[in-house]
């Protein structure tokens, strides 16, 4: 049996995407447009591998895509009436019902409030429960968890090691402690693995001299639990100090290279270190997305000096339900053109494009300014909200681009201009930390990060456009056509 036969919407994009699962290196990468079935092949290929005894985890980026994914299993799952237990991980602030601190770890707060949850940490119940129920939401897991005024924290670290499936954000992937708590993993899937890129952690520098101060103060007088010393500052009413020792303890056990920016110390761990840590101890490592481009970077980042494959299933942009047309036109949204001219111009255009369809349009621009600057020139709003006005314009990477549910009738997407972001200085310390990491010079990563990040948020905000019913898609920037085409 073949394990896309899991799926009952099975297609043939989907037995494509199928073949390279079933590669047998360790690590594979897979470019494959939005909206062929990455996620429902990786349900099912885990599900298959889970009755096969096999333990397994994906890692998604938003709570949304993991409730997607939870409706695959569900579906799945039901069909097969299997003995399964498949949990899902909700961010680990939400773990924590009591949220008393966002800067101590909830394993440190738990003592500090002698919270009267760890208490309750019987669990058998509820993984009997869970094995015959596939939940959808996040909220569903929390509840569960938290049945009888339990602590969702200590029973999810208790059944995350039972679990044959883990549902998860990316961070259980990226952070050594979150991802200690699966236990051994046959198979990790890393959805949109493109947003590996950038991870890095961020520490106070005035909090962790102050917390080597207190440590080694409190190693001097013969202590020796760490954890000990943030619980009694706490309950001293030493918040500061308790803060700027925890802190300093997750400095001194962060892997990554160091960078300074101003009074922040930046940890950065580079995705290729991350990946070879997560192979010690797991079968298989797949990273997919659909926007691994360009691919001879993302080689590079994830898998450089590794044996690996790299699948690429044509059609960057490709999707059956869209029409997309980039536009012949001498106009552009780079930053030397931003100006009342060049935003009359796509004005003019962007009403004749209306001239020509029925549709409701959504206009897509690289930001909050130039959105304003056309919206002068169109009369549309500027807005994140569409109450049924015939065109709205919005910016790449927004709320809309993001995902947030629109009506259905705005079936026409115009991308005016291409989203190239504005690097900031902590993106530029990441930038240096990968060339020393990896030996490729800044200028060349800087480049290939920013085509890069301007793909990846114009794939995602064409995406709001064809997914039920047909969609059509105008790319404005004279830029595209030598940079997309094809």
């Amino acid at each position: 049996m073949m394990f896309t036969d899991l799926i009952p919407w099975k297609t043939k994009e989907m037995e494509k995407i199928a073949k390279v699962f079933l590669c047998d290196k360790k690590l594979i990468l897979l470019r494959a447009p939005a909206g062929m079935g990455k996620t429902s092949v990786a349900i099912a290929y885990l599900i298959y591998n889970a009755i096969m005894g096999r333990r397994g985890a994906i890692f998604l980026r938003t709570r949304r895509e993991i409730e997607h994914a939870l409706k695959i299993a569900k579906t799945i799952h039901t069909r097969l009436k299997a003995d399964l237990l498949i949990i899902a991980t909700p961010s680990k602030q939400r773990l924590c019902v009591m949220s008393p601190s966002e800067t101590i770890p909830i394993k440190f707060m738990c003592p500090i409030i002698e919270c009267p949850r760890m208490k309750r940490r019987k669990y058998s119940d509820i993984e009997k429960y869970l094995r015959k129920n596939v939940l959808t939401t996040t909220d569903e897991y929390l509840r569960v968890l938290s049945m009888g005024r339990r602590c969702p924290f200590w029973i999810i670290r208790s059944l995350l090691p039972k679990a044959n499936i883990i549902v998860g954000v990316h961070e259980y992937f990226k952070d050594d402690y979150l991802f200690s708590l699966l236990g051994e993993l046959d198979v990790l899937i890393i959805d949109e693995a493109h947003n590996l890129l950038m991870m890095h952690y961020e520490f106070d520098r005035d909090k962790i001299e102050r917390g080597k101060i207190l440590v080694e103060e409190f190693l001097e007088r013969g202590g020796r639990n760490i954890a000990r010393l943030i619980v009694g500052l706490w309950r001293q009413g030493n918040y500061d100090d308790a803060e700027a020792v925890s802190q300093y303890q997750q400095y001194t056990q962060t892997d990554g290279k160091e960078k300074r920016l101003g009074r922040k110390i930046l940890k950065i761990p580079t995705p290729i270190s991350t990946i070879r840590k997560r192979l010690e101890k797991s079968g298989k490592i797949v990273l997919m997305s659909s926007t691994l481009y360009p691919s001879r970077f993302f080689e590079t980042i994830f898998s450089k000096n590794m044996e690996h494959e790299m699948k690429i299933i044509k059609g960057l942009m490709r999707n059956p339900n869209r029409t997309i047309r980039i536009m012949d036109t001498d106009i552009s949204t780079s930053i030397r053109e931003r100006n009342p001219e060049t935003y009359r111009k796509y004005a003019e255009t962007i009403r004749t494009i209306k001239t020509r369809t029925k549709h409701k349009m959504i206009v897509f621009a690289p930001s909050y300014d130039v959105a304003k600057g056309i919206s002068k020139f169109l009369g549309a709003p500027v807005t994140d909200n569409p109450k049924g006005e015939e065109i709205i314009i919005t910016v790449y990477r927004g709320r809309i681009a993001e995902g947030v549910e629109i009506p259905e009738d705005y079936r026409v997407a115009i991308m005016a201009g291409l989203p190239y972001p504005k690097l900031t200085q902590r993106e530029s310390k990441i930038l240096e930390a990968y060339s020393e990491e990896y030996g490729v010079s800044i200028e060349v990563l800087r480049e290939a990060y920013m085509r890069s990040s301007m793909v990846s948020a114009l794939i995602q905000a064409m995406g709001r456009v064809g997914r039920k019913n047909r969609g059509w898609i105008y790319i404005i920037d004279r830029r595209a056509r030598a940079l997309l085409a094809g």
